[in-house]
This record gives C-alpha cells, sequence and structure tokens, in this order.
C-alpha cells in the first residue's frame, strides 16, 4: 500500500474488540435538547423497555418550583389529565402524582436501521475499545397526556350530562354480511407484513422495567468496565484481506461495482457486501442469483485467490447448494422453490421442484430438449414449465427446442473425474425416485379413467408373461424326453 510523505503516519495504536455489552449496548439521542441543557442532572422517574420491538420510555421529573416553570398552567394540564376529583383517588391511580404536571414522559425510534457498522469506542493505555452496538434510539417528549386529557373530557361530560358526543353516538347503518376466505399462505404472510399486524405485535409486548443508574455512580462505573476487552493478549490472526479489501469493508465505494460476467449477481450485492458473508453463504448467494455457471466463473466473481485450498473449500460447499449438469453447476431445486410456498399457478413447490430436477436429469443427457419430452411426463401448468425451462436453457425457434444455457465444461469433468463420478451417482438416485414418483403418478390417472385400470393391464401382462414362460418350459421338457 502506497503512503504520502505529504500525510504521514503520526501514530500507530493497537484495537481490542470487546463482546461483552455486544447485545446490550444502546445509543440514546435527545435530537430536541440542547446540549447546553442535557438531562444529565434529571430525575429519572421510571424507565422500561420492550426488547424486541426496540422501544425506550423514560419518566422524567420536572423542576417544579424553577423561575422557568409556569405554574398555573402546570395545574390546568394536571387538571385536565387526571380530573377535577383527583384528590379523592388514590394518588397511584393519577397520572401525576401532585396537583401540578410534575413529570415528562420520553419515547423512543429507532434512528438507525442497521447498525452493523457503529460501534462505541474507548481509549485506555493508547489502545482503542471497540463495543459493537445492539441499536441508537431517538427519544423525543410524548404528548399522550394530550390524548389522556381528551378522553377525560368525554368521559366527564358523559356522567355530568348522561349523552356522548355526537362523533360518538351510534348511527344506524346498513350491514352487508360477508363470509370471509380460508387463509392461505400467501394472505397469512402478507398479513404479518402490514402495518396493522406491526402495530399490534408491539403493542402486546410487555414493557420490562429497568433500574437507571446516573453516570458516575457505583454501578455505572461497575458496567463501564465492560466496554474494555478483558483479554487483550490475545491476537486474531485468521484475517485473509489485503489492505485494500481491508477498507472496502470498513468505507465500502459509493460508486456502482462493474459487473464481471452476465447473469452473476454483482449487479445485485455489492461486493464488500459478498465478501463479508462466510463461504457457505456467499456461495450459495451467488449461485441462487445466478442460476447456472460454471467452475470457472464462480472463482473469479468469489474473488478470494484461486489457490489449491480455496478451490476445495469451494467444490465442497459447491456439492451442497448445487448440482453438476454438463460440467456446469446448478442451483438445488428445493433453495429456488421452498417447500413451505406455491407458484403463482397455485401448484406446490414440492411438484415444481420435481418438475424442475426432472428437466436438469433429461439435460445431464443431452444439451438440447424438446418440451414436449417434458410435458406429458411432470404434468404441470405451462408457465411453470416455461419458467422451468428458461431458467436453465434458451429456446432456439428454428429448431423448436431448448437449449441449455452453457456449453459442456468437459474441462472441468477432466480435472475433477471424483466429483463428476459422484453427481453421475447422485443423478441416478435421483431419477429412480423421479420415475417411481411419476409412475405412481401416471398410474393413478390411468385408474380415474374409465375401462381397463393401467394395474390391472401391468397385472395380465405379467401373467401372459408367466404362461408363456410356462409353455416354454414344457416344450423343451418334451423335446429332451424325446431326445
Amino acid at each position: 500500500m502506497k503512503t504520502d510523505d505529504s500525510d504521514p503516519v503520526v501514530a500507530e495504536i493497537p484495537v481490542y474488540l470487546a463482546k461483552t455489552l455486544a447485545q446490550q449496548l444502546y445509543v440514546l439521542q435527545f435530537p430536541v435538547r440542547p446540549h447546553s441543557h442535557n438531562y444529565d442532572e434529571s430525575t429519572i422517574l421510571k424507565t422500561k423497555i420492550r426488547p424486541k420491538s426496540g422501544q425506550i420510555e423514560m419518566e422524567m421529573g420536572l423542576r417544579t418550583r424553577g423561575p422557568t416553570y409556569d405554574k398555573s398552567r402546570g395545574e390546568q394540564i394536571a387538571l385536565n389529565v387526571d380530573g377535577a376529583f383527583r384528590d379523592k383517588r388514590d394518588s397511584e391511580d393519577n397520572f401525576y402524582k401532585s396537583n401540578v404536571m410534575d413529570k415528562l414522559v420520553l419515547t423512543s425510534t429507532k434512528a438507525l436501521s442497521d447498525v452493523s457498522r457503529y460501534a462505541v469506542g474507548v481509549v485506555r493505555d493508547s489502545g482503542l475499545h471497540l463495543t459493537p452496538l445492539a441499536s441508537v434510539f431517538a427519544l423525543r417528549p410524548s404528548l399522550s397526556y394530550l390524548d389522556q386529557a381528551d378522553k377525560r373530557g368525554k368521559k366527564e361530560r358523559k356522567d355530568s350530562t348522561g349523552e356522548e358526543d355526537s362523533d360518538e353516538e351510534d348511527k344506524v347503518k346498513k350491514v352487508t354480511v360477508r363470509f370471509e376466505k380460508p387463509e392461505t399462505e400467501r394472505s397469512r404472510k402478507a398479513k404479518e407484513k402490514s402495518y396493522g399486524f406491526l402495530l399490534r405485535q408491539i403493542k402486546e409486548e410487555p414493557w420490562i422495567e429497568v433500574n437507571y443508574n446516573k453516570y458516575g455512580s457505583d454501578k455505572s462505573e461497575f458496567e463501564s468496565r465492560k466496554l474494555y476487552c478483558m483479554y487483550e493478549d490475545e491476537l486474531v490472526d485468521q484475517f485473509s484481506l489485503s489492505s485494500k479489501d481491508y477498507l472496502n469493508q470498513l468505507v465500502p465505494p459509493t460508486e456502482e461495482v462493474k459487473m464481471l460476467t452476465p447473469g452473476l449477481p454483482t449487479h445485485l450485492m455489492s461486493k464488500s457486501g459478498l465478501i463479508s458473508l462466510d463461504l457457505h453463504n456467499h456461495v450459495k448467494t451467488v449461485m441462487i442469483n445466478a442460476g447456472v455457471a460454471s467452475f470457472t466463473e464462480l472463482i473469479e466473481v468469489l474473488d478470494r485467490g484461486s489457490t489449491a485450498e480455496f478451490t476445495l473449500s469451494v467444490l465442497k460447499v459447491l456439492q451442497q447448494v448445487a448440482v453438476l449438469v454438463q460440467g456446469n453447476w446448478v442451483v438445488k431445486s428445493d433453495l429456488l422453490y421452498p417447500k413451505d410456498s406455491s407458484s403463482e399457478t397455485g401448484v406446490s413447490n414440492e411438484l415444481i421442484q420435481r418438475g424442475r430436477d426432472f428437466v436438469l436429469y433429461m439435460f445431464t443427457k443431452n444439451t438440447v430438449l424438446r418440451r414436449s419430452e417434458v410435458t406429458e411426463t411432470i404434468r404441470l401448468p405451462g408457465n411453470d414449465i416455461k419458467e422451468i425451462l428458461s431458467g436453465v436453457s434458451a429456446y432456439c425457434p428454428a429448431r423448436s427446442v431448448w437449449e441449455f444455457l452453457l456449453p459442456t465444461d468437459t474441462a472441468f469433468v477432466k480435472k475433477y473425474p471424483d466429483v463428476f463420478q459422484r453427481q453421475q451417482m447422485i443423478w441416478q438416485s435421483r431419477s429412480e425416485q423421479l420415475a417411481h414418483v411419476f409412475t405412481e403418478k401416471q398410474i393413478k390417472q390411468e385408474d380415474s379413467k374409465p375401462g381397463p385400470s393401467r394395474k390391472s393391464q401391468l397385472l395380465h401382462a405379467r401373467t401372459s408373461s408367466t404362461e408363456d414362460q410356462s409353455s416354454n418350459l414344457k416344450q423343451r421338457k418334451s423335446s429332451s424326453d424325446f431326445s
């Protein structure tokens, strides 16, 4: 890495990674509060959190005897919220404990959706200690007391007059009864992504009260020690990134990454994002987006070197996420079509997997395929068959055939014959399974038709064959007796 003489390195310090608070460290921001008037000296009455939803709520006491506090306005707000008969109730039932507005409630919102690039750093003995963040929250004053005051006013008017507000009166409306359709898997998943469903989940999560310890307290000092790495003598030497790749991961480039090979997923995910994945997920992501790729293309896209050890590791992972067809690698059907879902035509993905595997098996025998060769066997809707074929082949109108996307990679087959033989055995076993499934399916369809069933025809054929064998055996015996 080249250095600029005009910008020399002035110091080198060790960097330590502390993980004691990695899943519990939150940064709280107060965007509407100036730094000169922070909450450090405020009295925290109550603090609670919803860990799953990522919400924090803090109740802070207000100084009601200061020169800047409007007491008459505070009394009016407390009266509106808790009502005129607040003195006759237990203080625990009132929102404000005194006869004035004596507290402020702060509620949080997530300031960042992704905090994977952020950490809290502290310096000790010329060493930088970093702790990854769990989340960053922005806390702002909540005005929920206004809603409570509005509800209190409506309730008191109803108690005194016996009438409800005009906007709450029940009006006679025409009601149409509708029967709800059965909930499908797709509609259930769409419902779970809706705003109402997410909001209901947040409200259903119970609050957990936590203790607040001010900065400088004994408990605060004890917890702050967890920001330092406990094992400073332990070195991590598993990094195999170059200086350039390391800097790219720290600060990913903003420009678009140039696509290396058409059809491969470098245009769908940043290069630094792919490299940050472990090898299994890296190869899996590439194969899912590429669909079909040669081994040479995969090594180029992975961009992690071409050593013999790395090549063997890639081959080991490939056999877990892909299958070999014509010397090229094709992503497995169960990764593209998960069992718990279905296609746009309503066919379960389990049937789509079988149909696609049959198409891939046919391509292991020949580089071209006619649509009629698979239509009668797998018996799927036309759109599903076309989607399967177009994912691994291209249509040639002149010959009316589908041709496999890539030419046969004979170089890979010759270089790795053991991998090729293993894949051939896998395809042989899979073809026997598919033949059994499709034969049983065809027999059931034939049985549903009028006339002799397919099963009875097969039984008749076996009986005739047995009779022929018995006749031949008798003829041979009589011939031997004659001789």
